[in-house]
């Protein structure tokens, strides 16, 4: 019997594990993305958009979303001092470092987790509004699903590592997109370059606000979910929400965003599409390339418009059958014109060179000419003397 129930103890704490495991790998960090028209909700990109995965500070977003609710419904002012608990004070950097029974203000609070993302300032928002952040918590998942947002839990204000709130990069773009629709009045915040508290200046976590068109939203890391990113940028009086989970560095999550975000507008602006009338390949098929690049039916591409290192279109005119070839030729292409550009240069230093070369030369015989012609008038008064 003792034997039996062992065996059974052995058994549950496997499947335990087993389970653990195989939630832990549904929740990985998955690398996930969509842009949406931020008028319309009309979807221009998506990649894996339903992956379950952590918000990590994109929490926040909803954080803001009731604050600025309750300042419409005059719950709450923008000059209002709130208290500062002993549980918001301790929470994990990045954080103000607000000290117990301090005030904030709430304008002070909604730039703090704008720019800064700090979780302190977070907590005091959700207690201000709901009394405890578990409560509140409750109450920003009530709102997600009104929003539409079907696949999003919350568990805490700030975003801060919970392996049960979790959310998808298509609810994340629906809560962007909510918040430009439904407070307009506050929505400008986003851009805050920086915010000063208490004599200390704090820099928006967003590098990409310097970029043409960028107007926030907000960033967000944990080691669960990697580097999360959502977007507003507007250009040509057209403005597309974009979000970007999973990003395994800052540096390549707002790389891929830069890239989403021009591939769209070239889509938007009407440039021609894969197998379209035109006979032409679109640049946002050769920009994103996320998955294997497979050869397209006989389609006879005649032109094709990507984007360079530098960041500018360049169309490529000629006639080929496949993606591939075309990816091949657009590879082929950066090593030429590196060495076009190391053939211009050196050229003008070969003549050059030969220029001195010939010049030193002739220097070189007018010298010896001009020597033997010395040599000559001096051994002729020699010749002379003999002869006397």
């Amino acid at each position: 019997m003792r034997h039996i129930r062992q065996n059974g103890l052995k058994l549950i704490s496997l499947c335990l594990t087993f389970c653990f495991l195989l939630s832990h790998d549904l929740l990985a960090r998955k690398d996930a993305s969509i842009v949406i028209c931020a008028e319309t909700g009309t979807i221009h990109h998506e990649h894996q958009a339903d992956a379950v995965t952590h918000p990590a500070s994109l929490t926040k977003m909803m954080t803001l979303y009731m604050t600025f609710k309750a300042i419409k419904e005059k719950k709450l002012s923008l000059h209002q001092t709130l208290p500062v608990s002993h549980q918001a004070s301790k929470q994990a950097p990045c954080k103000l470092w607000l000290k117990p029974g301090s005030t904030i203000t709430v304008r002070e609070a909604i730039l703090a987790l704008i720019t800064k993302s700090a979780n302190d300032a977070a907590v005091v928002l959700a207690e201000a509004l709901a009394g405890t952040e578990a409560k509140f918590s409750q109450i920003m998942t009530r709102q997600a699903q009104k929003l539409g947002m079907t696949k999003t839990v919350f568990k805490n204000a700030s975003g801060l590592p919970n392996m049960q709130q979790v959310t998808t990069a298509r609810d994340m773009a629906t809560l962007s997109r909510s918040l430009y629709k439904h407070f307009p009045d506050f929505f400008h915040l986003f851009k805050t370059p920086k915010f000063v508290h208490k004599g200390v200046v704090h820099n928006n976590h967003n590098k990409l606000l310097r970029q043409a068109g960028f107007e926030g939203i907000k960033t967000g890391f944990i080691n669960a979910s990697g580097f999360n990113l959502a977007a507003s940028v507007v250009r040509s009086n057209k403005r597309i929400i974009a979000v970007v989970m999973g990003g395994e560095s800052a540096q390549l999550r707002d790389k891929k965003m830069l890239k989403l975000v021009e591939a769209t507008f070239i889509k938007i602006k009407g440039k021609p599409s894969l197998h379209n009338e035109n006979n032409s390949d679109s640049i946002e098929h050769l920009i994103q390339a996320l998955g294997p690049i497979t050869p397209s039916p006989k389609s006879h591409i005649t032109h094709t418009a990507y984007l360079t290192d530098k960041g500018t279109v360049k169309v490529l005119k000629a006639k080929y059958n496949s993606v591939d070839e075309i990816l091949n030729v657009i590879e082929e292409d950066k090593p030429k014109l590196v060495k076009v550009k190391s053939s211009s240069q050196k050229k003008p230093q070969k003549t050059t060179k030969s220029k001195i070369k010939a010049s030193s030369t002739q220097k070189f015989k007018a010298k010896n000419k001009k020597s033997s012609m010395t040599n000559a008038k001096k051994q002729k008064p020699k010749k002379r003397l003999k002869q006397a």
